[in-house]
C-alpha cells in the first residue's frame, strides 16, 4: 500500500487529522510502499487469513526449501526470529513448524533487525557438527502493533504507521561447497550497556515505543561498529561489490554511502518499496540482491537494531566462475 493511500485510509476510517505531518515523515523516511497483513477495518484486529506472522514465515521457509531442492523433513533445525509473534506462548516458530509439517527441533530469538546475525552464528555451529541443513526465518507483522485511533495523540505511532511493513524472509544454511555461493562469516555485537533503548515494547502493550534521541545518537556508532567487525573478519566493506545496510528507511542507502565514502550504487536498499520489515528486512533485501548478483561478486551485510543498540552482519560470496 502506498504511503498516501495509507494516510488517507487513517483519515477516512479513524478521523486522523495529522495527515500533513504523516506525509512529511513518510517523505523524510523515503518510504513509499509496504505490504500490510491487516485491512484496518477496525482499530484492533487480527491479520488477514494467510497473512499472520507464522503464515508469512512458513511461506518464506517453503520458498527457500524449494530453491534448495529440499523438503521440511530434510532440515536438522529451524530457527525463527521476530518481535511481533502470533502469541507469546507457544513460540511463533512452533506454529511455523506446524504449518510446514516439520517435526524436528526448533528455537526462536526475540530479536528484530539483528536476529539474523545471531541465528547465523547458531546455524554455523550446528552445521559444523555435521547436523544437516538449518533453516532461518525472520518475520514481522508490525502493522498489528499500533492503534490507528491513537495517531493524533501519539506522534511516535505515526512513525510506526509510515515506516513499518509486514513480511518474512528465510535462508537455508548448509555445509560449505567449493565454487558455490556461501555465507563466509557472521558477527554480532552490542553497544547498549548503560544506554536507553531506542525502540521497545512494554509488557501487555500492543505497540512499539520510540526514543528518537537515543536512535539518532547511536546510529553512527552502530554503522562504524559494523564496518569494523566486517574488516576484522577479513571482509572490508571497501572491497565488497555490494553493501546491504540496516533497512530502516528508504534514505539509509544515501546516508550509509556518505558515511562510508562509498559510491551510492554499491549500497542496496529497498525499504522505500517495502518499508522497514524488521526481522525480515535483511533476508528480503539479501534475496533480492542475490538474484541480481553476478558470479564472483561479494556482498557484505551490516545490520543494526535500536532496541539495545546492537549490530550484526555477514559476508557472502556469490560463487566463482
Amino acid at each position: 500500500m502506498a504511503t498516501g493511500d495509507l494516510i488517507a485510509m487513517m483519515q477516512q476510517r479513524f478521523g486522523f487529522s495529522r495527515t500533513r505531518e504523516a506525509a512529511a515523515i513518510g517523505r523524510r523516511l523515503g518510504i513509499e510502499n509496504r505490504h500490510l497483513c491487516r485491512d484496518f477495518t477496525t482499530r484492533d484486529e487480527a491479520p488477514r487469513s494467510g497473512d499472520s506472522n507464522s503464515a508469512l514465515a512458513a511461506r518464506a521457509v517453503r520458498a527457500a526449501l524449494a530453491e534448495a531442492g529440499l523438503q521440511p523433513h530434510d532440515l536438522a533445525y529451524l530457527i525463527g526470529h521476530t518481535t511481533s509473534p502470533d502469541q507469546p506462548l507457544p513460540a511463533n516458530v512452533a506454529m511455523v513448524a506446524d504449518r510446514l509439517g516439520y517435526l524436528g527441533p526448533h528455537v526462536e530469538l526475540r530479536q528484530a533487525c539483528t536476529g539474523f546475525a545471531n541465528a547465523l552464528m547458531i546455524a554455523f555451529g550446528l552445521v559444523a557438527t555435521g547436523s544437516g541443513p538449518v533453516a532461518i526465518v525472520g518475520s514481522e507483522t508490525g502493522s498489528l502493533f499500533f492503534d490507528p485511533a491513537s495517531l493524533d495523540a501519539e506522534a511516535d505511532q505515526i512513525v510506526n504507521m509510515v515506516q513499518m511493513g509486514d513480511g518474512a524472509g528465510a535462508v537455508i544454511v548448509g555445509a560449505f561447497e567449493a565454487c558455490r555461493p556461501s555465507i563466509d562469516a557472521a558477527w554480532f555485537g552490542a553497544l547498549g550497556h548503560g544506554r536507553a533503548s531506542g525502540i521497545s515494547r512494554q509488557h501487555r502493550m500492543q505497540r512499539f515505543d520510540h526514543d528518537f534521541a537515543a536512535i539518532r545518537g547511536e546510529g553512527h556508532r552502530l554503522f562504524d561498529a559494523g564496518r569494523d567487525a566486517a574488516a576484522a573478519q577479513g571482509f572490508p566493506i571497501e572491497a565488497a561489490h555490494h553493501v546491504i545496510p540496516h533497512q530502516v528507511s528508504g534514505r539509509i542507502g544515501m546516508l550509509a554511502a556518505a558515511h562510508f565514502a562509498l559510491p551510492q550504487e554499491r549500497v542496496f536498499v529497498q525499504a522505500d518499496r517495502i518499508g522497514n520489515t524488521g526481522s525480515a528486512a535483511i533476508w528480503i533485501a539479501f534475496d533480492t540482491l542475490r538474484a541480481q548478483a553476478a558470479p564472483g561478486e561479494d556482498i557484505v551485510v551490516l545490520g543494526a537494531e535500536a532496541s539495545k543498540h546492537m549490530y550484526g552482519g555477514f559476508a557472502y560470496g556469490h560463487g566463482r566462475e
